[in-house]
């Protein structure tokens, strides 16, 4: 069959036809061979350019550069990707928009949009790299084009762009057709942005940007890798015990919101948090050694920073909300610091986060780093005190001797025989009273949600085993049957009750499991590494311990962005911990 269409007129004519082009692009000006420009390589045109080569220094810069490497390297997988693979661009694109402008009766434009297919056919069907084409015209001379591997990946997206954008053109029209084709066609230079780039984003972001924002960076990274997987510039790794472990609480979520009370609002929360959730089990990937450990961390402790000047600029303005604030208990205090979270109790579950990773990591740094890391602790601790948070007082005072016992138990000693009475003689008296209210039935807060958590228990009675569902509106279809005083809430004021409340006694128990889990792990690390790095796995081994102390008196979930911090600091111990067992 193949030989009698080789014989055939049609494809003898069109092989001339083919050639024919060809060789006139060789003789034109702009992509002929070399030998037609030998003339002008003695220009001064070209002597400047041999002398600056600006486009050769910028583009070589660009191949090294950490930040713009990535359309170097996009580039070349373009360049040495067949020229025949456009024709999977463009074959079903125009192919659909001509069948599309057959049934619409345009027999016009079914004409022009089949000779342009069979023009790409014959420009398009060499074996020839599109480096090839342009390495010998006017513009390689003085261009260095990139090279690279053949990554099967280009040719099968660009076929599913031309696709897409064909079935785009036969529902909205030829133009947005095409655009829709040229855009896919153009996503992987966004999408080929290096997941260390968007991983740092996302720590630096956190701290001061919005949910959504948070969602989207989260979103984007999974894409990012996926696209750095095809392309060759991400090695992957195989799944193992940690990865089990994370992907069961997706599967208690989906669950959880199939058997709702409000399935609605479940399903909404579920969106939200399989979002912010989704790049998890990503970082733990793409942090695979310790300078990327480092700069996620110095990213995430500029973004903390960043929220602790606005913390400062909140106190000293006056420019806050005083709705936190019991004006009857305590008249001395008057305002609390919530800087970009909303709340001053949210706020101080994010300083228990961050104070200890900080300090972890500026006793990791040695010199300058060390005292800029120090300088940026001490303002956080001054915007945790500002927070006036009780139950973050106790967690952070719990972090803090976690530390320093393992760190030096003589320093423990000391620091508790002669730090503790010195800093109760120099701390406000607004602050003390705050901590010795501690336990005080007369503060509303305090009576309120013993209140909340009595009527929980009552309702764990009867719904222990599988729970109410994920969500606001969930809890509150059951919760005022058991409510105390018609106390209403919108949780439970405890993260451990929430848990069981939202997925059954088995979700309380997954969480203790995964936080038993990530200790035995930094210990291990703690006890099996360097002098000079264990004091950042004391940091990542102290930083829950305060955060769940806080979790038994407060909700810390509620918060989407603390969710999310919790979940990348769990898979950032974990990458660490794996690091200094290899190292």
């Amino acid at each position: 069959m193949m030989d009698l269409l080789g014989g055939s007129k049609l494809l003898g004519r069109g092989r001339r036809i083919h050639n024919h082009i060809k060789e006139t692009a060789r003789q034109s000006i702009l992509f002929g061979q070399r030998d037609r420009i030998d003339a002008m390589e003695h220009s001064r045109l070209a002597a400047v350019m041999n002398r600056v080569h600006p486009v050769e220094n910028t583009i070589g810069a660009m191949g090294k550069s950490g930040i713009l490497g990535w359309l170097y390297r996009y580039a070349a997988d373009l360049c040495v990707a067949p020229v025949r693979s456009l024709l999977y661009l463009l074959l079903p694109l125009l192919g659909l928009l001509a069948v599309r402008m057959m049934v619409a009766g345009r027999w016009l434009m079914v004409g022009g949009l089949l000779l342009t297919a069979g023009i790409c056919f014959l420009l398009f069907s060499g074996k020839d790299r599109l480096v090839d084409w342009l390495r010998g015209s006017l513009i390689g001379r003085y261009v260095p084009f990139p090279e690279g591997e053949v990554h099967r990946s280009v040719t099968v997206y660009l076929y599913v762009a031309g696709t897409v954008g064909g079935i785009v053109g036969w529902i909205f029209g030829v133009v947005l057709g095409v655009a829709a084709a040229v855009l896919l066609a153009a996503v992987p230079i966004v999408f080929s942005i290096p997941p260390m780039v968007v991983t740092c984003a996302l720590f630096a972001l956190l701290p001061v940007l919005g949910t959504s924002l948070c969602w989207g960076l989260s979103i984007l990274l999974v894409v990012c890798y996926f696209f750095a997987r095809a392309f060759g510039t991400q090695k992957g790794r195989p799944i193992d015990g940690v990865d089990l472990l994370l992907m069961i609480f997706p599967i208690f979520c989906v669950v959880s919101a199939a058997f709702s009370f409000d399935r609605v609002d479940s399903v909404k929360v579920v969106f939200m948090w399989l979002g912010l959730f989704a790049c998890v089990p990503f970082v733990r990937r793409v942090i695979d050694c310790r300078a990327r450990l480092a700069a996620a961390l110095w990213s995430f402790t500029a973004g903390a920073v960043a929220s602790g000047l606005y913390g400062l600029f909140q106190y000293f303005s006056g420019m806050v909300n005083t709705t936190w604030t019991d004006t009857a208990l305590f008249d001395d205090i008057q305002l609390r610091v919530y800087s970009t979270f909303a709340n001053p109790n949210v706020y101080g579950e994010f300083l228990l986060i961050a104070l200890p990773l900080v300090a972890g990591f500026a006793l990791y740094c040695t010199g300058w780093k060390r005292w800029v890391l120090l300088a940026a602790d001490l303002l956080l601790m001054v915007n945790m005190v500002m927070t006036y948070s009780r139950g973050c007082y106790v967690g952070i005072a719990l972090t803090a001797l976690v530390f320093m016992w393992h760190f030096s138990k003589k320093w423990t000693v000391a620091a508790l025989a002669l730090g503790v009475p010195l800093a109760i003689l120099v701390m406000p008296q607004s602050v003390v009273n705050r901590i010795l209210s501690i336990g005080n039935m007369e503060d509303s807060s305090t009576s309120y949600r013993m209140m909340i958590y009595i009527g929980t228990l009552l309702m764990l009675v009867h719904y222990w085993m599988g729970g109410v569902g994920i969500g606001e509106k969930a809890f509150n279809v059951i919760y005022p049957y058991y409510a105390l005083s018609g106390i209403i809430a919108p949780h439970s004021h405890s993260l451990f009750f929430q848990m069981a409340v939202s997925f059954g006694v088995m979700g309380l128990i997954y969480l203790l499991v995964l936080w038993f889990t990530y200790q035995r792990r930094m210990v291990y690390a703690r006890k099996n590494t360097s002098a000079e790095v264990r004091p950042l796995m004391l940091g990542f081994g102290a930083v829950f311990w305060g955060l769940m102390v806080q979790s038994a008196f407060d909700y810390t979930w509620y918060n989407y962005r603390v969710f999310q911090l919790f979940w990348l600091v769990i898979v950032l111990g974990f990458a660490a911990a794996e690091k200094e067992k290899k190292q």
